[in-house]
């Protein structure tokens, strides 16, 4: 009888110590152990003798996510007698017992030392149990103990929908500030960050800004880029999302293009409002716009709740109060123009805007408002939503000459919508421009 070297005769050795009280039968293999690695069974025929395996890789209770598939399983090589070579059987079953296999790999050839096996993708949120043996010929040897791991829950994540810049639409603001619908998941999902990227090419080999934000509440999120923007230049934006907690990535959005078109109230013209109202303080933001077929209904963080702004003297001489008024930013041919017009005491109901295709004719009716008489937004356009402090429709005083309080809200970008409902949602938080006049 031959070894192939000299660690099998230690190992062998070990083995039939193990084994000296097993007699052996004259047809049929010696088994010695369990599942340690001196187990060993020999054949009483030829007198081949195999050692059990040791199992190497994945360790006891290894934890793994879904994304790390497909898995490799590893022993350490098994001692045989005999000149002929070794192939090995791997098995993973569901339960400890392994009464239920759910795959098998069989005659795996040996490798020098160890020996692996790639297996197929298994079902996710499970934990499953392993083992290997060696054969020989028509002798198959014993199996290594049965060591347990772990498959994490198989997430599913779709492509975000782009929201604002649409599909050929514009993009204002520095920095400019993008937002699009979460991803919709299946599965046990864990913390979902998604990737923003912006370029001057469709193929984003270079991109121009990247971002990563944490998903936003109320189905969408917005994304900020520290990116400084050529004014009037057509670039191209998608968005993915992550899954951190399962190592899970989901696919781009659709590819959008878009102009960028920078906006600076301090720039704008303005109308049948107090001329320096865009270097005014932003005390609040806006934090929701909606358009429905009927209105569109605008939020901030200052309307309502502790610290909203106060009302304000309606300032016409005929007493009473307001607390701000509702205004639109619009890019024209001649540049941007601003007016707030539909004016909002507290509790006044957010539909009372008007409908989103009535603006032209309800808003903007004479030539109080100049460029924009008459002005309507189309479907896709971007426009920018505001409010101001009190009552700014036909005022004249500046931040100099305030008789109250002056200050408004940032202007917000949306893509406006006439007749399909969409749903744009902010984070609150004001920031200054540094013009303070009281």
């Amino acid at each position: 009888m031959k070894l192939k070297s000299l660690s099998v005769v230690t190992a062998l050795a070990l083995a039939v110590a193990a084994s000296a009280c097993t007699k052996s039968s004259p047809t049929r293999p010696t088994d010695s152990g369990s599942g340690a690695s001196t187990a060993s069974v020999t054949d009483a025929k030829t007198g081949i003798t195999i050692t059990t395996p040791v199992a190497a890789s994945p360790t006891d209770g290894q934890r793994f996510k879904y994304a790390d598939q497909p898995l490799t399983l590893t022993v350490k090589n098994a001692a045989a007698t005999g000149s002929g070579a070794l192939t090995y059987t791997f098995q993973v079953a569901s339960d400890a017992g392994f009464a239920t296999v759910v795959q098998t790999k069989d005659g795996v050839a040996e490798g020098s030392g160890q020996t692996s096996v790639k297996l197929d993708t298994l079902a996710g949120n499970k934990d499953y149990f392993w083992r290997a043996r060696a054969n020989s010929g028509g002798l198959a040897g014993p199996f290594s103990k049965g060591l347990t791991f772990n498959v994490g829950p198989q997430v599913v994540l779709q492509a975000p929908t782009v929201l604002s810049p649409t599909n050929g639409g514009q993009l204002s603001g520095t920095p400019p500030a993008v937002s699009f619908a979460n991803a919709s998941r299946t599965g046990p999902a864990g913390n979902i960050v998604y990737r923003v990227e912006i370029s001057t090419s469709n193929s984003f080999s270079n991109p121009t800004g990247v971002a990563t934000v944490t998903e936003g509440a109320g189905g969408q999120t917005s994304a900020t880029l520290n990116v400084s923007l050529t004014p009037n230049a057509t670039y191209f934006w998608h968005v993915r999302a992550e899954d951190t907690t399962n190592g899970i990535q989901g696919p781009y959005s659709p590819t959008s293009s878009f102009q960028y078109v920078p906006f600076d109230m301090r720039q704008a013209r303005i109308f049948d409002n107090p001329p320096d109202v865009g270097s005014w303080d932003e005390t609040a933001k806006i934090t929701s716009v909606e358009f429905t077929g009927d209105a569109f209904l605008v939020d901030f963080d200052k309307r309502d709740g502790p610290g909203r702004w106060v009302d304000l003297d309606f300032g016409d001489g005929r007493g009473g109060t307001l607390q701000y008024t509702l205004g639109i930013c619009a890019n024209l041919s001649g540049g941007w123009a601003c007016s707030a017009v539909v004016q909002f005491w507290y509790g006044r109901e957010l539909a009372a805007s008007t409908p989103p295709s009535y603006v032209g004719r309800n808003w903007f009716y004479d030539g109080r408002w100049g460029a924009l008489n008459g002005y309507q937004p189309q479907n896709g356009e971007t426009v920018g939503i505001w409010v101001g402090h009190g009552n700014l429709r036909g005022k004249s005083y500046t931040g100099a000459s305030c008789p109250q309080i002056c200050d408004r809200s940032n202007v917000q970008m949306v893509t406006w919508q006439n007749d399909d409902h969409a749903l744009y949602t902010f984070s609150a938080g004001a920031r200054r421009l540094g013009f303070v006049r009281r």
